[in-house]
């Protein structure tokens, strides 16, 4: 790609340089340009002048190419959004160069051009304001590729909203929340408010060691499974708890539970823990 940008830099500057020698006085002074070039130097001007534009033109499409594959190749392998935005972005980028480009060789053949633009600026104003939440979305779309406030697979919280994410494409977020809803929120939203990315959350890690009565393994692990479960209860999807027995006592076993949870009010957590461990520790079912 870099070969094909240098060769058309080369051919673009030798023809430049036939463009600006067809006008010096070395030139126009020589026999050779009375007796055969003078009739047709504007028709070879012009000519000069359309290849000069396509191969600008060309130069540039390649160009871009390059800058999108090379500068953003991690970003475009890694994000499956951006593999999608990306080549948009090329195509809408490449259509605008090569009409740019035309409208230059419109203006080599003498046409002029500044109704065009005019008229081109209207349509383009009139074609922004008619795909306006498209493009904020858009918008939204190329911030959610940098920023890297979450992924497929995160829980996010957004304007009330909390679910998993789902889908990322051009113009919404898909979520799945907890009942199984699938909500569509718009990625101009999401860029607009604040996001809390559940997944992202620090863990917040404690211990729990008491004992507890028990007169088999057997009677111990169904308590220790009760009181996992009730665990998951008081601190939801995002807490995790594990236990290990320590020992044996004279009335049971010691054990003790690692506790790990995204919750914030972790103190809260803790005080219905050992509420909960109270009631074991006594024998309460």
């Amino acid at each position: 790609m870099r070969l094909k940008i240098i060769t058309g830099l080369l051919f673009l500057l030798m023809i430049s340089g036939i463009y600006t020698a067809s006008s010096l006085p070395f030139f126009t002074d020589s026999s050779f340009y009375k007796d055969y070039i003078i009739g047709y130097l504007p028709l070879l001007q012009k000519g000069l002048s359309i290849i000069m534009v396509l191969t600008g033109a060309y130069i540039s499409n390649i160009s871009l190419n390059l800058i999108l594959t090379r500068n953003f190749a991690s970003v475009i392998q890694s994000n499956t959004l951006a593999k999608k935005i990306f080549p948009l972005i090329h195509w809408a980028i490449s259509i605008a160069i090569w009409i740019v480009s035309g409208l230059f060789i419109l203006g080599v053949f003498g046409i002029n051009i500044n109704a065009l633009i005019t008229g081109a600026g209207v349509g383009g104003l009139l074609f922004a304001l008619a795909s306006k939440d498209f493009i904020s979305n858009l918008f939204g779309s190329l911030s959610l590729i940098f920023s890297k406030n979450f992924k497929i697979g995160d829980i996010i919280r957004v304007k009330g909203f909390e679910g998993i994410v789902e889908e990322i494409s051009l113009s919404h977020t898909r979520l799945i929340d907890k009942k199984g809803t699938v909500i569509f929120m718009p990625n101009k939203l999401i860029i607009s408010e604040t996001v809390e990315n559940l997944s992202m959350t620090p863990l917040k890690r404690t211990n729990f060691t008491c004992e507890i009565p028990a007169s088999s393994t057997k009677e111990l692990k169904n308590i220790l499974d009760t009181i996992e479960k009730e665990v998951q209860v008081l601190g939801g999807e995002n807490t995790k708890i594990i236990s290990h027995i320590e020992g044996l006592t004279a009335n049971g076993y010691t054990i003790t539970l690692k506790l790990e949870t995204t919750i914030n009010d972790i103190d809260t957590l803790k005080k219905d823990i050992w509420i909960l461990l109270g009631g074991k520790v006594r024998g309460e079912k």
